[in-house]
């Protein structure tokens, strides 16, 4: 990577189970070489983080569920489209308690705009 790179910025916003298991993937493999890594997540994605979604999601390393929770373990920082998620009926009390879900699109403005920040959309 690098040496002007200081972190990476996934925007997620796919409902694909087999895309967003790569880009957990990805995310927790920059982790663990120290990059630090955060997530906006949006539209259908959204889902992936929600309580109801845990309960339900089937376990193991490989799964939807055991990529996030992998890229959590390793210190990904993970914010959920406040907006995103009203659209879609949820409120910030439905998503796990991992994550950040009182930012919006407005917030990340900067990370786009920052040198430093390489911006990586996966949807």
């Amino acid at each position: 990577m690098s040496d002007s790179i200081k972190k990476i910025l996934f925007i997620v916003t796919t409902e694909d189970e087999e895309t967003f298991r790569a880009s957990m993937l990805n995310a927790s493999n920059l982790l663990a070489a120290d990059v630090p890594i955060k997530f906006f997540i949006s539209q259908k994605a959204c889902n992936f983080f929600t309580k109801e979604f845990h309960k339900t999601a089937p376990e193991g390393d490989l799964t939807v569920k055991g990529r996030l929770n992998g890229a959590l373990k390793l210190g990904a920082e993970i914010i959920v489209c406040r907006t995103a998620i009203t659209n879609y009926g949820w409120s910030e009390e439905d998503m796990i308690d991992s994550v950040d879900a009182t930012k919006g699109w407005m917030d990340i403005v900067d990370d786009h705009l920052d040198p430093a920040i390489k911006v990586v959309w996966v949807g």
